[in-house]
């Protein structure tokens, strides 16, 4: 029996999700429109006639969030687009953020005002309005956003999944990770302030890599200035794309996440025993491009590449999955890479470069492990 004295750190952040969940069963709401209970879900969605009303709100603390090489510039940035990524995540257009921050008291004026024309320039990147918000006294920097857009049909969800779907990538993942690698070794400590000085308070949109040095200073770029992939999540709803979400968590967790919400949406609309759900996915690591100089580097750190690709997070990709039939009238739209499919078999699984197949580790970051 579960004792109500055990710490919330002896849950994961999904366990205290799922108690919330619980907590709210019941309750009644004198909201007008159709309320979605979606907790759990990247966003909520309430529906108002033809509409649908979008919402997100997530916390960014300085010691969790902020390295020391980040600048006050970008960690305004960063509060909006953590927000703004979630939107992403359902097809949302996006249409306000309200902000509130703690602050400690001897911060300096000038570092205050370097915060928010982060957090205004972002809000001009990716044409959110600042609609308000709140300070208070901290004793250290925290930040919460909570965002608002909208979507004229049905976004994207956490579930739908079918047997035979292929499972996608807007992207790249794990140049964050390995870029938070890098700032925390001291071998690139001067490398990574060279590279601060030419990109101060410059937003990153993209830039490609082709070489070593190429990829240490995109990777310190990812890790820094991340971007939310807020117009290739509006081309996917418009394209008829039904399940999605952002990669913030790692890629593992990500996966799981979705079989999991899928799996819960099974027995809400079947009254079956658990048996009877038989989905599953398979990615195949040759397919995440894990290059010759990313392995190279990662292997000078003694880094696990597969850790880097799977477990950290902070990617800000968007992850999708589509019916085969859709792949090539999608492909002309956006940019992405088919990296698995769901299979018929209750299982998370990756398909390791020597043929291999394994349970897919999903220990992503948790706001509540130390």
């Amino acid at each position: 029996m579960e004792s109500n004295n055990y710490s919330i750190s002896s849950l994961s952040e999904k366990a205290l999700i799922e108690r919330i969940i619980k907590l709210s069963k019941g309750r009644k709401s004198t909201l007008k429109g159709e309320y979605f209970n979606l907790i759990g879900d990247d966003c909520s969605v309430i529906r108002f006639e033809d509409k649908y009303l979008i919402s997100t709100s997530d916390m960014l603390i300085e010691s969790h969030h902020f390295p020391e090489e980040m600048s006050f510039f970008d960690r305004g940035f960063k509060a909006v687009t953590v927000n703004v990524s979630d939107l992403a995540s359902m097809g949302a257009k996006p249409l306000g953020i309200l902000i509130s921050i703690g602050l400690y008291k001897d911060l300096k004026l000038s570092e205050f005002d370097e915060i928010f024309e982060g957090i205004l320039s972002a809000c001009d990147f990716y044409n959110i309005a600042l609609l308000g918000g709140d300070t208070n006294d901290a004793d250290e920097i925290i930040i919460t956003g909570t965002a608002f857009g909208y979507t004229e049909k049905e976004p994207m969800m956490k579930y739908g999944l079918n047997i035979g779907d292929l499972v996608c990538l807007t992207g790249n993942i794990g140049f964050a990770a390995l870029g938070f690698e890098l700032l925390n070794r001291d071998e690139y400590k001067i490398y990574n302030q060279s590279i601060q000085a030419n990109q101060s308070n410059q937003v990153n949109q993209g830039q490609s890599y082709q070489n070593n040095c190429d990829i240490v200073e995109y990777s310190i770029s990812m890790a820094l200035k991340p971007i939310a992939k807020i117009y290739e999540g509006q081309i996917l709803l418009d394209s008829n794309v039904k399940v999605a979400t952002d990669i913030t968590d790692g890629l593992g967790s990500e996966l799981e996440s979705l079989l999991e919400s899928d799996k819960k949406y099974y027995f809400a609309n079947n009254q079956t025993d658990e048996s009877s759900y038989n989905k599953g996915i398979r990615i195949y690591e040759e397919k995440l491009d894990i290059s010759k100089d990313y392995l190279e580097i990662s292997d000078n750190l003694d880094l696990d590449t597969l850790e880097l690709k799977l477990n950290i997070g902070e990617d800000f990709e968007l992850l999708f999955i589509i019916p085969f039939e859709l792949k090539d009238s999608l492909n002309k739209l956006l940019d992405f890479k088919v990296i698995g499919e769901v299979i018929d078999k209750n299982t998370l699984e990756i398909v390791l470069s020597d043929g291999d197949i394994v349970n897919l580790s999903t220990k992503g970051y948790d706001h509540f492990k130390s």
